[in-house]
């Protein structure tokens, strides 16, 4: 049993992660509570926090620990060391492990420091296992006041296990970034909100929650991947107003967005996917069009209307034919599952 709560341990913190970074896209929200679980005049910066979560990874395997752990052993690196310590030293069982991850300190950090660490990693070990079994019996929040205090239940706990100031060094910034992605991302997806409405309450929160010193200042996206997720959330922020746009408008207004974020290559690139999918969507619906009317003529046989139905899709998606047909099949199949399904309940 308590090697499997281990196991269970070690996928908690990432599950978690995922759920409050992931919050964004809930179905139903409103505005969170402010909370600020970590004391708003703390030393984290808005920079600490994307630098912390751009670089989860810990180590590749090759690099030298004690340059992380200079001056103290507790700090925004210790977590994503005990990681990967729990990822990289393998056994049979928790007991075999330690005892792996004991020799393997000393043979890396003098002996004071490999005490310490250890003596520390044994209670995150602990408290991993002990988090795993309160968690699946606390409720599943359902909006973002309950998820934040979910995050607070649990750095409250840490707080307990490791005391505060451990804590904090050692979760501060994940807390801090998670707490303020799901505020921010209650905002970007409020469906009762304009565009400018969100974008005043966005410069608000990030004011409240990091001040308005130059290291906290919000600096525009600069890898592709980076100005393609900008480009999206600007999208969510004017969804409203997109949505209440003529179509010809919509599509402008989304340009004019693009610019903001796109070379002109990737714009161009932009476009032919846009057309792509825009032809793509007049084929469907000139094919199922003509589906309709083959299925709906009363002079011909089963046979013929299959037989017809064929050559249509062999005319419509030339080479594409056998994997649009594949994907109807899926579709009916999971169709047919539904209705067996709701019949049997």
């Amino acid at each position: 049993m308590r090697n499997r709560k281990i196991i269970i341990s070690l996928c908690i913190a990432g599950a978690l992660f995922a759920a409050f970074s992931g919050y964004w896209f809930f179905a139903k929200q409103r505005q969170a509570v402010s909370i600020n679980i970590i004391n708003k005049n703390s030393k984290i910066t808005l920079k600490d926090m994307k630098e912390y979560f751009s670089n989860n990874q810990f180590m590749s395997g090759t690099e030298d620990p004690n340059k992380y752990f200079s001056q103290t052993i507790a700090n925004p690196n210790t977590v994503k060391f005990f990681k990967y310590l729990q990822m990289h030293i393998k056994a049979g069982n928790l007991d075999d492990h330690l005892k792996e991850v004991e020799k393997y300190l000393h043979s890396i950090m003098e002996q004071a420091k490999a005490d310490e660490m250890f003596t520390l990693y044994k209670k995150f070990c602990n408290y991993e296992i002990e988090l795993a079994d309160k968690v699946q019996k606390w409720p599943h929040p359902r909006n973002p006041d309950e998820l934040i205090r979910y995050l607070k239940d649990i750095h409250e706990y840490r707080r307990e296990t490791f005391g505060s100031e451990i804590a904090d060094a050692m979760w501060g910034i994940e807390v801090k970034g998670q707490e303020y992605n799901i505020r921010k991302g209650a905002i970007v997806h409020d469906a009762n909100l304009y565009g400018i409405e969100k974008e005043k309450k966005l410069s608000l929160l990030k004011d409240e929650m990091w001040g308005t010193d130059p290291e906290n200042a919000e600096e525009p996206p600069k890898t592709d991947p980076e100005k393609y997720t900008s480009y999206q959330e600007k999208q969510a922020i004017y969804q409203k107003d997109l949505q209440e746009l003529p179509a010809e408008q919509r599509l402008e207004k989304i340009k004019e967005f693009r610019k903001e974020y796109f070379s002109p290559d990737q714009l161009a690139r932009l476009e032919q996917v846009d057309a792509e999918l825009e032809a793509d969507r007049k084929r469907e619906a000139d094919y199922y069009s003509q589906e309709k009317a083959i299925m709906n003529n009363p002079g011909m046989t089963d046979a013929q209307k299959e037989e017809a139905l064929r050559e249509l899709q062999d005319n419509t998606f030339g080479d594409q034919a056998e994997a649009f047909r594949r994907r109807m099949n899926i579709q009916k199949n999971t169709n047919i599952k539904s209705l067996i399904h709701n019949s049997e309940r």
